[in-house]
């Protein structure tokens, strides 16, 4: 018999793990609600045209496919040259939200502050705090083409992780048309600088040799690719935005990204913001600033995003927006390795009882334990069998040992006059 086992890269939530996302979600949803931001939700499962018109790259080789229905799978199957999928599950909530606006601009406040939580599914290999189906938190804004929405995004995501109880993190913040700039600079054929990007996105995951080694083997000489990896090496070290103007990058670039700097600088507490040309995000929709949020207790970062102006035009819309998104899988992760889960825990009471002759009684307290904040499950217990307090003990102590910071309580119909501890 085939052992049972969910699917490679997805998983199981117990209920103790399942209370510290829960809480840990709630913190988040308030937070960006706290700073404007409308929540909507958008299907898990878009049209093929919907998701491959984005420009995501690589994230578009990672999409679990959705074959067509009835008829139009028999006809595909049949041989008619048709491809057999005609939908996908998301692979973000970006693409269906720039989807979303193109449909309902009209019903919706301009400049659109947009915020997102729910599932998202690659296939993509699995490894720590990366898994084929996991939870997006992010937050948008749609209309507004000046620094100002980066800074309100950065602030909302930031009071998010304060909130939560992170502490020590920081901004690390880029621009895409300064790399593209310093691509040319170096002579890099413009037909390659998506390609150059995205293999200088693995430079936070893999050796500098390793990346040289892939921009090889996309056509960038070993001279130009040593020479890029080197050049945004040395510009990671630089103490401000200067080192750019001195390569003659474009002033109103520095500026926009010294704005972004100054006024997150200013506004949250204790969270550096830092120039670093490797921020590049391997998302090719993509367009000028991008930005992620390192934790020095987790490789990689915990959130992440940009501007990517020109994606809602691919769905007929010619509106400049922005967003960032928070790793809840490995924001998640940190908490409970930090042990910050700040939930305040509930009453859980078990209501003990006869069903012969109890059992309306049983209903009645129940009714009665719940409007004082019980969380109430009954349990009939046949007279003169085996008392269930171990049982109830045993349960209570794994679902502690999960991760559950709830009291657990019991009352027996006709001997409790109030709910009895069972453990704290």
């Amino acid at each position: 018999m085939q052992a049972p086992r969910p699917m490679r890269g997805m998983r199981d939530i117990l209920p103790g793990e399942a209370g510290v996302r829960l809480h840990t979600l709630g913190v988040i949803r308030e937070a960006y609600r706290q700073h404007g931001f409308f929540e909507i939700e958008t299907p898990v499962v878009e049209t093929l045209e919907t998701l491959t018109s984005s420009g995501a790259g690589e994230n578009e080789k990672l999409m679990f496919k959705v074959l067509k229905r009835g008829e139009r799978l028999d006809t595909a199957i049949a041989g008619s040259g048709e491809d057999l999928a005609d939908a996908a599950l998301r692979f973000d909530l970006t693409v269906p939200l720039a989807r979303f606006y193109s449909i309902n601009q009209s019903k919706l406040p301009k400049p659109f502050y947009a915020m997102q939580l729910g599932p998202v599914f690659r296939a993509e290999r699995p490894q720590r705090g990366r898994f084929r189906q996991f939870l997006q938190t992010d937050i948008d804004v749609l209309g507004d083409p000046s620094f100002l929405a980066e800074v309100q995004l950065l602030i909302a995501a930031t009071s998010a992780l304060h909130k939560i109880g992170l502490e020590g993190f920081e901004i690390h913040l880029n621009d895409r048309r300064i790399l593209e700039f310093i691509l040319g600079k170096l002579e890099i054929p413009k037909d390659l600088y998506s390609t150059a990007m995205i293999a200088l996105d693995k430079l936070d995951k893999q050796s500098v040799a390793e990346v040289v080694a892939e921009l090889e083997s996309k056509g960038i000489s070993t001279e130009h690719s040593t020479r890029l990896v080197t050049v945004l090496g040395q510009l990671s070290d630089a103490a401000s935005l200067k080192a750019l103007a001195d390569l003659g990058v474009p002033k109103e670039l520095i500026a926009n990204l010294a704005a972004i700097q100054q006024h997150v600088t200013t506004s949250v507490r204790d969270v550096p913001v830092i120039f670093d040309p490797l921020i590049v995000r391997g998302i090719g929709y993509y367009t000028s600033t991008v930005y992620e949020i390192i934790h020095p207790q987790w490789s990689g970062s915990i959130g992440g995003g940009g501007r990517y102006d020109l994606l809602l035009a691919r769905f007929g819309t010619d509106t400049p927006a922005c967003g960032v998104s928070l790793g809840f899988e490995r924001v998640v992760g940190l908490v409970e390795e930090l042990g910050l889960l700040r939930e305040t825990g509930s009453r859980r009471l078990t209501v003990i009882f006869e069903p012969e002759n109890q059992t309306a009684e049983a209903l009645s307290k129940a009714r009665h334990f719940r409007r004082e904040g019980f969380l109430v499950t009954l349990l009939a217990h046949q007279s003169g069998a085996r008392s269930p307090m171990k049982r109830l003990a045993l349960a209570a102590e794994e679902l502690k040992a999960e991760g559950s910071v709830d009291s657990f309580y019991h009352f027996t119909v006709g001997s409790d006059e109030a709910p009895r501890l069972l453990m704290q």
